[in-house]
Parts: structure tokens; C-alpha cells; sequence
């Protein structure tokens, strides 16, 4: 497979990834989806010198509709998909520790769903549109939005899946749903994506790793309750972290603090 159908780039401590299929809706074929985006993970979760990634694609049409049905067929003869515990290619299924921003440009549907709800923030360009067509061709693909009924309404969840591709959410209503976060209509988004990663790279990057770790983890825990005992379980680690006394010195001491690298 060409190389120039998955971009990466690093960029003054900002790592980006960009699909690059436009000519197929930045579809993805097999080996993308098992592969090499998780060796693209691997790297940029291993490397000190980066603090954030951004998931992006090219072009204005497509952010990513999934699985390339066609080319898959054509390599394996058969068109069969592996398992989806096979899948190693969001940001959550690889284990990164890192801050990572999904920049959804276009259409987002199918396996591409998983890319948002597996970022740790997700903004979109005011054409974005979300659906999941899998019931309209006797599919049942809802691993994007499992995570989603632990924050976005119940009903609007289930109406994706049962109205499969009678049913797309814009992106103000995505945004309003808790889907995106941010809906960038004064800029091109990659460079508010770019921004955001900006204002991210100042922080501790060890005391970042923690909270998304802790939150992540209370996302996954039962009730408030245990919820609460997830935050503080994760957080016992970063207990006595140079971090600490470092942020608050430097403040003091008005002056940008010296981070210990991860």
C-alpha cells in the first residue's frame, strides 16, 4: 500500500495524522486499520519530544466513512473483515497516555465514528456529519458509539443506530449532543486544532498524562461513587512528581516552568 495514504508529521511538539485517501471519503483499508496506525500511536505515545496529536484528514468532503469495503475485497479476495478486537487504530485501543484532538473535516461515519469517541477531544468544521449506516445494509457496527451512552443522550444514540443512513447529525447538533466539543467556523480547523494542541504543549505533560489516565478511568467505573475512587487511585501516582513542585515555583517565580519530560 502507498505510504501517502496515512500522513505524520511532527511539528514544534505536536504530532499530526492525517488520512489521506480523499479519493475514497479517507475511507481506510484493513492494514491501516490494524497496523500502521497503531505503529503511528506506538510513536508518538514513546517519543519525549511530542505532547499532543492531532487526527485530521485531508479534504473538505470526508473525515473518515470507515472501512474501505472495495479495497479490502480486492486484497483478500473475499472481503472479510477481521474482528474487531483486531482493530488497533484510535487512540484509546492503542493505550496512549498522551493528549490526543480529532479534527473532524466532512462526513464521519461507520468504523470513523470510533476516532471521535476514542479522542480525548473532538472539534469539527461547521459541514461535519455524523451517521452510522450499518442497519441500511444488515450491518451492526456500533463500537464508535458504545462509548457515547456513557455521555451523549441515550435516544439520540439509539435513533443513529436504528435509523442507519436516514439519520445524520450536523454538526451544531453534534456539538449541542456532546459528540465534538467545538464547532470552528472563523478558521480553518486545523489551525484551531493546531491552537488547542498549542495551549496544551505548555502544561505538565506528566501531570496531563495523569488526568486524562484518571478521567478515562472514572468514564469506565460504575457510578459516582466508584467513579471518585478511580480519580484518586490514578492520582496516588503522580504523588511527590517533580511536576508539582515545579508549577507552582515557577508561578511564583513568574517564569515558564521546566517540565520534567516523560
Amino acid at each position: 500500500m502507498p505510504e501517502e495514504d496515512l500522513l505524520y508529521e511532527k511539528k514544534d511538539g505536536i504530532a499530526i495524522i492525517t488520512l489521506n485517501r480523499p479519493h475514497r471519503m479517507n475511507a481506510l483499508t484493513m492494514d491501516i486499520w490494524t497496523e500502521r496506525l497503531a505503529a503511528l500511536w506506538a510513536d508518538f505515545d514513546g517519543d519525549s519530544k511530542v505532547r499532543v496529536a492531532i487526527l485530521t484528514a485531508t479534504g473538505d468532503r470526508a473525515f473518515c466513512t470507515g472501512v474501505d469495503v472495495k479495497a479490502t475485497a480486492e486484497s483478500n479476495r473475499g472481503g472479510r473483515r477481521g474482528p474487531v478486537g483486531e482493530v488497533r487504530a484510535t487512540p484509546w485501543q492503542n493505550k496512549v497516555s498522551k493528549p490526543v484532538i480529532t479534527a473532524v473535516n466532512g462526513l464521519c461515519g461507520g468504523g470513523g465514528l470510533m476516532f471521535v469517541s476514542d479522542s480525548d477531544i473532538a472539534i469539527a468544521s461547521p459541514n461535519a456529519e455524523f451517521f452510522n449506516p450499518g442497519v441500511g445494509v444488515g450491518i451492526v457496527a456500533l463500537y464508535g458509539q458504545a462509548a457515547w451512552t456513557k455521555w451523549v443522550p441515550f435516544q439520540s444514540v439509539m435513533r443513529m443506530a436504528l435509523m442507519g443512513p436516514g439519520e445524520r447529525i450536523g454538526a451544531q447538533r453534534a456539538c449541542e449532543l456532546g459528540i465534538v466539543t467545538e464547532v470552528v467556523e472563523d478558521k480553518p480547523l486545523l489551525d484551531r486544532a493546531m491552537e488547542i494542541a498549542e495551549i496544551m504543549g505548555r502544561n505538565s505533560p506528566a501531570a496531563m498524562r495523569t488526568a486524562k489516565k484518571a478521567l478515562w478511568a472514572a468514564l469506565e467505573a460504575q457510578g459516582v461513587g466508584g467513579a471518585m475512587a478511580a480519580v484518586s487511585e490514578v492520582t496516588k501516582e503522580y504523588a511527590g512528581h517533580p511536576d508539582q513542585t515545579e508549577g507552582p515555583r515557577a508561578f511564583a517565580e513568574k517564569r515558564k516552568p521546566n517540565w520534567q519530560e516523560l
